[in-house]
């Protein structure tokens, strides 16, 4: 029987941006520059992933 660790989805500790890619980054194992790289380019270009992160930084805790 293999016991893996839960994890929780958390806004990251960051100051700058609410850190929803931060948290995002950490959770999937992902870089965070990547992460927020692929945010603002998708952002630019569709335009509703800033409504998406909007949603994200008023539902995820932050982290302590």
């Amino acid at each position: 029987m293999v016991v893996t660790e839960k994890r929780k989805l958390l806004r990251g500790s960051t100051f700058i941006a609410g850190g929803v890619c931060a948290g995002l980054a950490n959770y999937y194992g992902l870089r965070k520059g990547g992460v927020q790289a692929a945010f603002v380019i998708t952002t630019l270009l569709l335009g509703f992933p800033a409504l998406i992160y909007i949603v994200l930084w008023l539902v995820l805790p932050k982290e302590k």
